[in-house]
């Protein structure tokens, strides 16, 4: 059963708001086009000083565990069907995925990618956030998640960047003693 406000949200983002927009959603869904914009950011971030090529590695990083918990870990547990799946009257302008729901993966790595963006570059962490959401917000629009799906997988990218800057920042104090 779909929560009322999960139905209710997906229904009012769902909506055709003319081709442009459903390009720019497509866009902001593609994995090719996050995973530049990750990979150029890490390339800034390691030629910025000498200690951020550890934060251009740990950006990676945080996007591949990211992954692979949503995808591998909590996906095939939870095992919950997409919108586009499940609901006859949903739009989906591309073609409905064939895998499950929840939690977003789209939405985790890019929340993990914004965390660690945020840690490494403060100046620029508003761009991050803003990616993030912009990702997600896509994911509803196009009828491939619901939107806890998204919130969750916000949450699981966030705790997987934070465990990670936490891991190496504990890794350097030990190192440093």
């Amino acid at each position: 059963m779909v929560p009322p406000a999960d139905l209710d949200i997906l229904r009012s983002v769902n909506q055709p708001a003319g081709a442009m927009v459903d390009w720019a959603m497509e866009a902001a869904s593609n994995r090719g086009i996050l995973l530049t914009i990750a990979g150029l950011a890490a390339i800034y971030a390691a030629f910025r000083s000498v200690h951020r090529w550890l934060a251009a590695i740990l950006l990676l990083a945080a996007i591949g565990v990211a992954d692979l918990v949503s995808a591998r870990a909590l996906k095939p547990v939870v095992a919950r069907p997409r919108p586009c799946q499940e609901l006859r009257d949903v739009r989906a302008p591309l073609e409905c995925g064939s895998g499950r729901s929840f939690p977003s993966t789209h939405a985790a790595d890019s929340a993990a990618a914004a965390t660690v963006f945020a840690w490494a570059l403060p100046r620029f962490s508003a761009l991050g956030i803003v990616i993030a959401a912009v990702v997600g917000f896509s994911r509803v629009y196009l009828g491939e998640h619901w939107p806890s799906d998204v919130l969750a997988g916000w949450i699981v990218g966030a705790v997987i960047g934070l465990s990670l800057i936490f891991l190496t920042r504990l890794r350097y104090l030990l190192v440093r003693r």
